[in-house]
């Protein structure tokens, strides 16, 4: 039996689709004033963040030497490409036992952005280089790097082919580091860094040098900005406490030369201490040149009211964003369409992680979800792309709304199914399988109720499915000289049924 049967919410929207203001542009995609037509000024960053504004879904890549290790060093359980700190593990122990096993095959960045491609992503963001420092990419700065060790330039292999695919381009890279001698933990001593390292560097008497440090920092991110632009997206990760900004990483002059070599890179808050958007204020967000042009939620969604500012929740299939084969829990095609829709639908974009193993193989699941998520994509991606939220709805915890120029659309919560009788409820089942028949038809749909001023104004229909008939008609309560108008929805539970995931959206067309 449904479990949402004949239900009915109530979405009270401030005002009708149909008084919606729409926003005109010109030729050239400059927004224009809907009253006087003349063009409005547009920001330096609004203009570089229009693309990623739009995009909505973008693919995150974390390779490196952990996906040799997959979870395991020397023996032992210790998740994934946390792996060095986790075992406190020096940087030449480390090596000795990962570069081994980093063994990637020809092709693996193509089939990557393939993937991508197919679940619907508009750009991808590749790790550079993680906290183990370990580069995958051309450097002269050092030869701990993929090109030295194992012929491959993957930086260059993954903007290729993201480039040659329509995929805007990203890189993460990380600004602590657990290779270089010169970069000091201690300046955050709570600072994630391998005991093993630390002890290393002290027998050896190697003093610490951030500021010689931040020089290699800066040239291998000129190097990323120079060899493999245009750069769309800097990933940076990650400051704590006090190592952050200016003192540690001088986060004014990375920020500025990035922004010198590629005008239209944004960039996320990362190189300061500012992950929360919850109780975050504009003039607190700090410059824009600076503090980053969106803010990063990990593997959580924000609510509404700290969803303020321009954001991107990374989200995990698994557990751990690096592969291990003691990954786990791994989220279904649902949750992570549902995922999208409530990012979405606050304004926010997701940037899905696969974790590639060693050869540079995609794990199966992360796959199929990639895929499904593709194809729930193609028929209901007019609702993701270039939408913005509907802020002045009150709208049911399951419910979730976007809005792309006029049109309005609403991603229906999942149908459940009643849990099975037990022996001992049989009876009772049996019965109110037989009430159930004789009950109106009205309970054969999923009801939604809107304001009667919205009546003439949309023409509803469940998308990819255009067979299925959404039935509208008036209804009033309350009586007397000014009832309470409504306009009543009913969707058939086919809907459901022949919607991928079980993901139905409805879209509320202007018809005006």
């Amino acid at each position: 039996m449904r479990s949402m049967r004949a239900r009915e919410i109530m979405l009270m929207l401030a005002g009708a689709v149909a008084m919606l203001p729409q926003t005109v542009v010109a030729n050239d995609g400059t927004p224009l004033s809907p009253d006087c037509g003349l063009a409005q000024e547009v920001s330096p960053r609004d203009q570089r963040m229009q693309w990623w504004r739009e995009a909505r879904l973008g693919m995150f890549i974390h390779y490196g030497l952990y996906s040799g290790l997959a979870g395991v060093y020397q023996g032992k359980r210790a998740g994934g490409e946390w792996i060095q700190c986790n075992v406190g593990a020096d940087t030449d122990s480390y090596a000795a036992e990962a570069l081994p096993l980093f063994k990637p095959e020809p092709g693996w960045p193509e089939k990557w952005a393939d993937l991508a491609k197919e679940a619907g992503c508009r750009y991808a963001v590749f790790t550079s280089k993680h906290h183990e420092g370990f580069a995958m990419f051309n450097t002269a700065t050092s030869d701990y790097n993929s090109v030295k060790a194992v012929g491959r330039d993957f930086a260059k292999e993954f903007a290729d082919a993201c480039r040659s695919r329509g995929l805007r381009v990203g890189f993460y890279h990380s600004v602590i580091d657990w290779h270089h001698p010169d970069y000091d933990n201690t300046i955050c001593p709570d600072l994630c860094y391998p005991k093993g390292q630390a002890l290393m560097l002290q027998e050896k008497g190697i003093p610490r040098n951030q500021d010689s440090y931040c020089q290699y920092l800066h040239s291998q991110v000129r190097e990323l900005m120079t060899q493999y632009g245009p750069v769309d997206v800097m990933w940076w990760d990650y400051s704590q406490g006090a190592a952050e900004g200016d003192r540690a990483w001088k986060a004014t002059e990375l920020v500025k030369m990035c922004r010198e070599i590629n005008p239209g890179v944004i960039m996320n808050n990362r190189l300061f201490n500012a992950y929360s958007l919850e109780g975050q204020k504009p003039e607190e967000f700090g410059s824009e040149e600076v503090r980053g042009d969106f803010y990063t939620p990990e593997k959580c969604v924000p609510t509404a009211q700290d969803a303020v500012h321009d954001w991107e929740t990374c989200l995990t299939v698994g557990h751990h964003w690096g592969y291990s084969i003691n990954d786990g829990n791994f989220k279904s095609p649902a949750t992570v369409i549902q995922t999208l829709q409530e990012c979405v639908s606050k304004g926010g974009n997701l940037l899905l992680n696969i974790g590639p193993r060693a050869d540079g193989s995609v794990p199966e699941h992360t796959v199929e979800v990639f895929r499904r998520l593709g194809e729930w994509m193609k028929v209901n991606g007019e609702s993701i792309y270039g939408s913005k939220p509907v802020t002045d709805a009150e709208l049911p915890e399951d419910v979730w709304m976007t809005m792309v120029w006029d049109d309005v659309y609403v991603f229906l919560p999942p149908m459940t199914e009643d849990e099975p009788a037990t022996p001992e409820g049989a009876a009772a089942a049996v019965a109110e399988a037989e009430s159930a028949e004789a009950e109106t038809a009205e309970e054969e749909y999923y009801v939604l109720r809107f304001p009667g001023a919205l009546f003439d104004a949309i023409a509803p229909q469940i998308l990819g499915q255009p067979d299925c008939r959404v039935e509208m008609r008036r209804v009033e309560e309350g009586g007397g000289e000014e009832p309470a108008v409504f306009l009543e929805l009913r969707i058939p539970y086919s809907a459901w049924d022949n919607a991928v995931e079980g993901l139905p959206v409805l879209k509320l067309a202007y018809n005006g």
